[in-house]
């Protein structure tokens, strides 16, 4: 089931799993299909990102799971090159490291028919 950021949510999706917030206070049940209303307690309560199922209306968040394992390290190479020093061990890093390889893969999909 992808993990969708609730700031990308949109109305009629289904909610795969339980959402609580940080106290454990049952926000949204599973099997539940988002409202606008729904989406603004999410992002009142501060949810980073909720699981949904997957249908036609949930777009594939992760371009680097359609390309195949050696473009993926082409990639990785050429982003490791714009970095002065990395960290394998800093969360902060690895996040921004994550997301600078998918916008690279979404770009990189976009120029090839």
């Amino acid at each position: 089931m992808p993990r969708i950021k609730t700031d990308l949510l949109t109305a009629g999706m289904m909610v795969a799993r339980d959402v609580a917030n940080i106290d454990g206070m049952l926000l949204i049940p599973a099997g539940s299909t988002l409202s606008d209303r729904q989406i603004g307690i999410l992002q009142a309560w501060g949810v980073p990102e909720v699981e949904v199922q997957a249908s036609e209306a949930v777009p594939d968040m992760d371009p680097l799971a359609r390309m195949s394992p050696q473009s993926v390290a082409v990639l990785k190479a050429e982003l490791m090159k714009s970095f002065w020093r990395s960290s394998d061990s800093d969360p902060v890093f690895l996040e921004i490291f994550k997301l600078l390889l998918q916008r690279k893969a979404r770009r990189t999909a976009t120029k090839t028919p």
